[in-house]
């Protein structure tokens, strides 16, 4: 008998022969505490939920409580204060506890009132983008690191958020495939699926837009700054072509990413209530909403943080 066919009947070694699955280890079941502050898994991967922490107007946060929240959002990629944690009042200085809030809205957007917050209300918002997988502002040099969520009105059903650890499908890939993956870079266009198009109708405005943000070159594995762990950073919503690949090569390329971002098991599904706060990390996950409420209310307030 040839060698081929007996190499041919041996047992297949399972950990070679199957695609790779994240490492039991890593993941998260016990809760961390802090003083009152306790913080629960949202999910094995990804998400944490805040229980015990209230912020009321004029009050002080201290230090190191602001700092276990901090390094908790580094580690969990998206944290959830349970309603009445933070109103309405109090966010624009929640906000603040992990940064410097700016305004980045739009007209389809706006400013909430004299602060840096804007709104994002399904009663004016016509645009769709939201819900298509992305990273916020991936189309900017300088994306901003956390963004922030209060759920002034939820609707009855529906409207919740979901995002992807991109740092976990990127543990999910070969390590043949992240190493080519690590020397590849990409562009991102701002209006690749119409994000600046639509935001501004007029003539002047959208010139003014397009000219503030050209299509921009990043690598598709970003590195977190502050933990120096690897991110899928192609967007469905941004990424427009690989770079030095031929068109069908690159789509291909961007739907491979695509498809591991998409994987079950490093996906966390949000469903919002009144009141809720939510926090993530532009460095670590993807999101995007689901418009399956109807004409039901939404409206949310939004800090953009760096």
């Amino acid at each position: 008998m040839s060698s081929d066919l007996i190499h041919l009947h041996q047992p297949l070694d399972p950990e070679f022969n199957q695609p790779p699955v994240l490492d039991p280890q890593t993941f998260r079941r016990e809760p961390e505490v802090f003083q009152d502050i306790r913080i629960r898994p949202f999910t094995p991967v990804v998400g944490g939920i805040v229980e015990g922490f209230q912020l009321n107007e004029g009050e002080q946060v201290s230090d190191a409580v602001r700092e276990f929240l901090y390094q908790a959002l580094l580690k969990y990629g998206f944290l959830s204060f349970v309603p009445g944690s933070v109103n309405a009042s109090t966010f624009e200085h929640f906000s603040h506890l992990f940064g410097s809030p700016r305004f980045a809205g739009n007209p389809q957007a706006p400013r909430t009132g004299s602060g840096e917050m804007n709104a994002i209300d399904s009663s004016r918002k016509k645009t769709r983008t939201n819900y298509i997988w992305h990273i916020d502002q991936a189309y900017r040099p300088n994306p901003q690191k956390f963004t922030a969520l209060h759920a002034v009105k939820a609707p009855g059903f529906g409207g919740e958020t979901i995002f992807t650890d991109a740092t976990a499908a990127y543990r999910l890939l070969d390590p043949t495939l992240a190493a080519w993956l690590d020397t590849l870079n990409i562009i991102n266009n701002g209006d690749q699926m119409g994000l600046i198009s639509m935001s501004y109708p007029e003539a002047e405005l959208l010139f003014e837009a397009r000219q503030k943000t050209p299509p921009l070159q990043v690598p598709l594995v970003r590195v977190h700054p502050e933990t120096g762990v690897k991110q899928l950073f192609p967007c469905e919503l941004y990424a427009q072509r690989v770079l030095g690949l031929p068109r069908i090569v690159s789509d291909h390329v961007l739907h491979i990413v695509f498809e591991y971002l998409r994987s079950p098991e490093v996906l966390a599904q949000y469903y919002w209530q009144d009141g809720a706060t939510l926090i993530w990390d532009n460095r670590i996950v993807h999101h995007r909403g689901v418009f399956n409420y109807g004409g039901q209310e939404r409206v949310l307030h939004r800090a953009v943080i760096d």
